[in-house]
């Protein structure tokens, strides 16, 4: 996957963490050279695009590519973020139909508009923590509305599940929504990986039938 500098920088310090001031220490410039490499002001120098690739810089892996493009030809509304920030990294075809304008905020973050039982389950700082740690496989939500954007008022009742995973150190979560109707009640559900994995140890395997060969 072609990627330009602006974005190869970006993705290089979010990926290890770094700031543009600690980018711009380790490689031997200033701040502000990175904040207009990053900007697309400017490219670097073959020497400076040398360090950058000596630092481990590198493509995203086969497994996000596919991920994103198996979220663009989703059959329902499906977003793929990285967290804390909700940075939206892609969207199905649904997801752009239901709400048109967030197209706007694809490589943006989301807390900036986040609302109603979203907003909840980022101020829920031990929902959070959990998460972090691995102990959280999934939440599972019923709301109306949770983006505030001019489309708000029009989006009908979802249910939506929202899976976490690690990738390189970053946590992404990934989210799938249905609609369903009005009386629901809104809320969310955390799913504890502990219990997905009891069920799947309770689960009594079924036996297969198999055909006798004819001779």
């Amino acid at each position: 996957m072609d990627m330009s500098w602006p974005t190869k920088i970006k993705s290089h310090r979010q990926r290890h963490g770094l700031s543009q001031a600690q980018l711009a220490e380790t490689i031997g410039v200033s701040q502000r050279t990175i904040s207009r490499w990053e900007r697309g002001d400017d490219n670097p120098s073959i020497t400076q695009q040398k360090r950058l690739r000596d630092m481990g810089w590198k493509l995203p892996s086969e497994l996000m590519q596919n991920l994103v493009g198996a979220i663009t030809n989703c059959p329902a509304p499906r977003a793929l973020t990285r967290t804390s920030n909700l940075n939206l990294q892609a969207l199905s075809p649904p997801a752009l139909e239901k709400r048109p304008s967030i197209s706007d905020w694809l490589g943006k973050d989301l807390i900036l508009i986040a609302n109603g039982v979203l907003s909840e389950m980022l101020d829920d700082r031990e929902l959070q923590r959990a998460i972090k740690n691995h102990e959280i496989s999934c939440v599972k939500s019923t709301a109306r509305s949770v983006l505030r954007t001019p489309e708000s008022e029009k989006v009908g009742m979802f249910k939506t599940t929202v899976n976490y995973f690690f990738h390189d150190g970053t946590l992404y979560s990934d989210a799938i929504s249905v609609a369903t109707t009005d009386d629901e009640v809104c809320g969310y559900w955390p799913v504890a990986m502990d219990d997905i994995c009891r069920e799947l140890t309770a689960i009594e395997p079924v036996p297969v039938k198999r055909k006798t060969p004819q001779t």
